[in-house]
């Protein structure tokens, strides 16, 4: 509960707080700290490094001295363990404690440094920690918005005692008015401070060829001469791409502007980076800070079996640090990312390759950060930045209290827009949407909490409502304005002549063109069903005829790829002399072989002799390929005789030859196109409108027909059933309750239970195929559990909820083989060896998502079972999955 002080003035609170400090706060911090003084729920929206976590720790002051509680909640355990670091050394080791689903550290201290979902279940559990919780914090608050996590935010935000004090820290926001405004409504007067000032200065510059030039001066410049300075950059070679990251890395440190962060977006381009530094025998250290680091890494890893060290190549990631250069991304063991982190800011590594996990709230400022490109892969094709990813990346740069500015550097590539990168930089905030949606687990422990009524009012008060409602005023409002409109013209339409017999022939006209763009795309579909058909059947060394004139009349196969049957490529030479892939929508008749040449070795890299040389036998081949050509239409054209049927009906109808006909289609046209709009608009305003309480209500609903929620003296409660499911927190919440209910586990040894719920929540970033296990009772707990993932989805479908069983046995015998006693090196040889992409970060990640779910396992299954997922949970936490933090 809310607690003054002690006797304490808010001034000499302040005071005190600040008095090591060594530096004055800036206004939007005085402005938070007197929000804070008059007991005020504050939401503070302030650009990366700006100092918001300062706000943060004067909440935790003001509880300490009050002799109150509070809680800091972290969006990563990384996070939480970085903050409990830093708490412990500012309050003093025995008052700050750690919650995190890993370790649980001083639980009981006034100050609790904890991952989000710990708070949700301690409130969903109303744990008694509870009862003196003076205030919140509420770390990185714009996480709301992760479509994965953010509804856990808005649990707590709507469930947390009102009487406790709510901080919300959070990068600038374009929206945050709407988000504080929302925050009022829920938990009462809020404070919204908003900075977009930064302590210090960000430069933003582009690379090109090996100077630094400010990026609006380059976006202008380009603008100016855009054709001659573009045909200038495609027509040099450029420079080779581990050459030109030494050049970089080389600038920068001519200019001091290392340490720095260069952000490649890749795993993997991480790891090659400083393997190709090191090649290039690039040192960033002196003789002292070497032999430091040295130091560092070789106490770090102590506890570290040496077998384990091999397996993670530690010989090979130790020399990069000691030369001052370091990776830093999720595949790597969390302790190795922990040595990176703390000799980063202890300014002993000079450069960090590094994925865009990095921005995400971990403490590494730097001087300078690099962005090798501005497009990254967002798991279905290459995309641009976004603004809140460009300004999380770039916040990195800038070391307050130690730099004058920080700079921000993209590297200049052929395909770079520099318009949109200007538009990066000129938009430092981003909207925040809510990702808030129901689950079950949820609406266990709400109805039980609440009773149906209340427990889908308060679904309804979420922020995600909130957005939807604040939009529906303005959409029912269009939809006013196009009624009007459409209603002036039925009249117009009327007036000149239109009436019932115009609708009906309206109506023809339209049926008719829906048939016929049906067999259109009917055609198309065949025609790419027979492409795609003769491409597979090709071979390397095939001369094909091309249907595209572009590309001439034949070229000679190189090589097929149909590692996706439903969509191949050919790399081809045409006989124009072009090579590259083609793919079934750059054919426009099926491909049809005329025959076969051999093809020189290192086909891949063929030169201009044996590209010649290719083509000239090509040449012979084009009359025979004139020939086929004709016959390679692929299947005959689809004949729908309701079309016939539809043109009939459309010639025969009275208004057919009527002059006004054209004049009276154009009308009806426009008031058509208007009057659907209408109807579509307002389907989306009802649609959305209560769209979060209609789903609740769904889930409710599924829930009693299974059992999980019953009826007692007319009140709904949770079932033992339901208690079950209240204790399971996933994304395969109802799925992991439907499995332990029908007992589809019993039986299974602690191993065989690790391997089955590895399907369920942690999968390979690839697919995989996995052989059958050859134990009997895991083969069919295995089949069981896919038959429960077949019902429960049968079941989401018939409630018209989304399905939410997703099973990949992939990671299942690396995690199995780790409880039954598997050494690392083994485990990571064996994956590559069944075909799945494993890295030690990755294992490390599986097996704590694992864990997860097994400890809870052990608290709501019955005995025996609970007995086994305990058992399971102790073997796998040993060697490198215990090594959370330095």
């Amino acid at each position: 509960m809310t607690t003054s002080p002690d006797e304490t003035h808010p001034d000499d609170l302040l005071e005190g707080f600040l008095s090591g400090e060594g530096f004055a706060p800036d206004p939007f911090q005085l402005e938070a700290f007197a929000a804070l003084d008059a007991g005020r729920n504050l939401l503070v929206s302030a650009p990366t490094g700006s100092g918001k976590t300062l706000v943060g720790e004067y909440a935790a002051y003001r509880a300490l001295a009050g002799g109150g509680r509070c809680f800091y909640t972290t969006p990563v355990k990384a996070l939480s363990n970085q903050k409990f670091r830093q708490f412990r050394e500012r309050f003093g080791p025995e008052n700050v404690g750690l919650l995190t689903g890993d370790h649980s550290i001083d639980a009981d201290a006034p100050i609790v440094v904890m991952t989000t979902e710990v708070l949700r279940n301690m409130i969903y559990s109303a744990s008694s920690a509870l009862h003196d919780l003076d205030c919140v914090v509420m770390d990185e608050i714009h996480y709301l918005g992760d479509r994965s996590r953010g509804v856990v935010w808005e649990e707590i935000i709507l469930t947390l005692d009102p009487a406790v004090l709510l901080v919300g820290l959070s990068a600038t926001l374009s929206n945050t008015d709407e988000l504080g405004d929302w925050i009022t409504e829920i938990r009462g007067d809020t404070a919204v401070v908003l900075s977009e000032h930064r302590p210090v200065p960000l430069a933003h510059m582009l690379y090109t060829d090996g100077d630094l030039v400010p990026v609006r001066a380059a976006a202008e410049q380009r603008r100016r001469a855009r054709s001659g300075y573009h045909d200038e950059r495609m027509a040099s070679r450029p420079r080779a791409q581990w050459a030109r990251r030494q050049d970089v890395i080389e600038r920068l440190d001519d200019e001091h502007l290392l340490p720095a962060i260069y952000f490649v977006f890749s795993r993997a381009g991480c790891d090659g980076a400083v393997a190709q530094m090191r090649r290039a025998r690039l040192r960033l250290t002196t003789g002292e800070e070497a032999r430091r680091i040295a130091s560092h890494v070789d106490s770090a890893v102590a506890q570290v079996p040496r077998p384990d060290l091999d397996a993670l190549d530690f010989a090979a990631f130790r020399a990069g640090l000691v030369n001052g250069l370091a990776a830093h991304h999720a595949g790597m063991l969390p302790l190795f990312r922990t040595i990176v982190e703390e000799l980063f800011s202890a300014g002993l590594i000079k450069v960090v390759f590094a994925t865009e996990t990095l921005a995400l709230g971990i403490h590494m400022p730097a001087r300078a950060v690099v962005l090798e490109k501005t497009t990254k892969f967002n798991g279905d094709t290459h995309m641009m930045l976004t603004s809140a990813e460009y300004s999380q990346i770039t916040g990195r740069a800038g070391r307050r209290g130690i730099d004058t500015k920080g700079t921000a550097v993209v590297l200049d590539q052929p395909d770079l827009d520099l318009d949109a990168l200007a538009a990066l930089v000129d938009t430092p905030r981003f909207p925040l949407y809510s990702a808030f949606t129901p689950d079950y687990s949820m609406a266990v422990n709400l109805v039980e909490q609440l009773g149906v009524e209340e427990a889908t009012t308060l679904i309804g008060r979420s922020f995600a409502q909130f957005q939807t409602d604040r939009t529906l005023v303005s959409r029912s409002r269009a939809i006013e304005r196009r009624s009007d409109e459409r209603d002036r013209m039925r009249a117009s339409l009327e007036e000149a002549g239109g009436d019932a017999d115009l609708d009906e022939y309206m109506g023809l006209r339209a049926e008719l063109s829906r048939l016929e763009r049906k067999a259109e795309k009917a055609t198309r579909d065949d025609r790419l069903d027979s492409v795609r058909s003769a491409m597979l059947k090709q071979t390397a060394g095939s001369v094909i005829t091309i249907g595209r004139k572009r590309f001439g009349m034949v070229a000679t196969v190189l090589q097929v790829r149909t590692d996706i049957p439903s969509d191949p490529a050919l790399l081809c030479l045409t006989d124009t002399g072009w090579t590259g892939w083609l793919r079934q929508h750059d054919f426009a008749a099926p491909p049809v072989p005329v025959g076969r040449v051999d093809l020189p070795k290192g086909r891949r890299k063929l030169d201009g002799r044996a590209k010649r040389a290719l083509v000239q036998r090509m040449e012979h081949l084009r009359g025979k390929a004139k020939g086929r050509m004709k016959n390679a239409g692929g299947k005959p054209v689809r004949k729908d005789p309701r079309i016939s049927a539809a043109r009939r009906a459309l010639r025969q109808h009275p208004l057919h030859d009527d002059p006004r006909i054209d004049k009276l289609a154009r009308l009806h046209e426009r008031w058509a196109r208007a009057d659907a709009e209408v109807a579509a608009l307002t389907a989306e305003v009802d649609a959305d409108a209560d769209s979060l309480a209609r789903r609740f209500r769904r889930i409710v609903d599924l829930l009693r027909h299974l059992g999980y929620l019953e009826k007692v003296d007319g009140v709904l409660r949770a079932t033992d059933a339901g208690r079950l499911l209240a204790g399971v927190h996933t994304e395969q919440d109802l799925f992991v309750a439907e499995c332990l209910r029908r007992g589809v586990w019993q039986g299974l040894d602690a191993a065989g239970l690790a391997a089955v719920v590895t399907t369920i929540v942690a999968h390979p970033r690839t697919d995989s195929a996995i052989r059958e296990p050859s134990d009997e009772i895991l083969r069919s707990a295995l089949a069981e559990t896919e038959r429960v993932a077949v019902d429960v989805a049968e079941m989401e479908r018939a409630h018209r909820l989304p399905t939410t069983p997703d099973l990949d046995a992939g990671l299942a015998p690396v995690l199995h083989h780790w409880v039954s006693g598997g050494a690392l090196a083994s485990i990571l040889a064996a994956s590559w060896q069944e075909g799945v992409e494993l890295t030690a970060g990755d294992f490390v990640r599986s097996a704590r998502l694992v864990v997860d779910v097994l400890a809870q396992v052990g608290q709501v299954a019955e005995p025996d079972l609970a007995r086994t997922a305990r058992s399971a949970v102790g073997s796998l936490r040993r060697g490198v999955v215990l090594d959370h933090m330095a």
